[in-house]
């Protein structure tokens, strides 16, 4: 897709950019798996969001930068430090789904056949971006993503909403407020977020309105910072020490799996894809590969 491709995309109301992370993972010889990031663009609607519930999340944000901003040893500066570092193990699916806000994107009612059938409705069309080069099946990924993240957000709503009435005894600790209430609340309404973004996304999948595009520019990009193979790898035993050696008869393994990606490519991914300034894509996209990163390393231990 060429520059004038993206800006096109970007006047559309919801852009899905998938980035694969690591190779597919075979069971049985059949990819199963793959870990990709998923970052979704929307165009800022003041009259299609949810007054109070936009309210309600700047109140928030507002309040947690405060903490961040408070001096080095106290309570408040303390909670802002272990937040996040908590932001940082969860998982980088669940924060990718929730920053979606389904207020902002096409309506799925543009679809699905209703009572206004009568009004003449253009069917949307939302693009997913990705790198064809490492990822021939898209769509599939998208929909095996889906299945398998919607059961588990939707157990963390509903589990974190019951245990916090059960933090209220914490409420009379004196000066600091009851963080474990707060924690739990904020629990809930990521998972709800992230299982309302599956659910949303599901519906478009169900109707073929998700289109994948690839994307010349960052097979380019992945072509030129993909991470070296390990030494272990580069380096193979000659034909004498193989005939010579008794274990060269039996089956090798296959050589661990590697990121498909270096940290240094996310500033170029950032200016290909034309993103907002006020973006949080870098800060996700190392999050989601440090992830991945550890995710591979305590696979290939097992």
């Amino acid at each position: 897709m060429s520059a004038a491709g993206f800006a096109r995309n970007a006047t559309r109301s919801l852009r899905i950019i998938a980035l694969p992370l690591a190779p597919p993972r075979n069971v049985n010889g059949k990819a199963v798996e793959q870990l990709t990031y998923y970052h979704f663009v929307t165009q800022t609607d003041s009259k299609r969001s949810n007054g109070w519930t936009k309210w309600a999340v700047a109140k928030a944000s507002d309040a947690w930068a405060g903490l961040g901003k408070a001096e080095e040893g106290t309570w408040k500066r303390k909670t802002f430090l272990y937040g996040e570092r908590l932001v940082d193990r969860l998982d980088f699916e669940e924060l990718a789904l929730k920053s979606l806000d389904p207020s902002l994107a096409p309506k799925i009612s543009n679809i699905v056949p209703g009572a206004q059938e009568s009004e003449p409705q253009s069917t949307p069309v939302i693009p997913m971006v990705y790198p064809s080069s490492v990822c021939s099946a898209p769509i599939s990924h998208l929909h095996s993503l889906l299945e398998k993240r919607a059961p588990r957000h939707k157990k963390g709503f509903l589990m974190w909403l019951i245990i916090s009435p059960f933090t209220a005894p914490f409420m009379i600790v004196p000066v600091i407020p009851n963080l474990p209430f707060f924690f739990c609340v904020w629990r809930s309404w990521s998972h709800y977020r992230a299982y309302k973004a599956t659910q949303y996304l599901e519906g478009y999948l169900q109707h073929g309105a998700i289109v994948p595009e690839a994307s010349p520019e960052l097979d380019v990009i992945y072509a030129k910072y993909a991470p070296a193979p390990p030494a272990s790898e580069k380096s193979s035993p000659s034909s004498e020490e193989a005939k010579s050696s008794p274990s060269s008869e039996a089956p090798t393994s296959a050589p661990s799996a590697s990121l498909l990606l270096t940290k240094e490519a996310v500033p170029e991914l950032e200016r290909t894809l034309g993103l907002p300034e006020d973006s949080t894509f870098a800060a996700d996209m190392y999050r989601a590969l440090e992830q991945a990163r550890l995710r591979l390393e305590g696979s290939a231990r097992k």
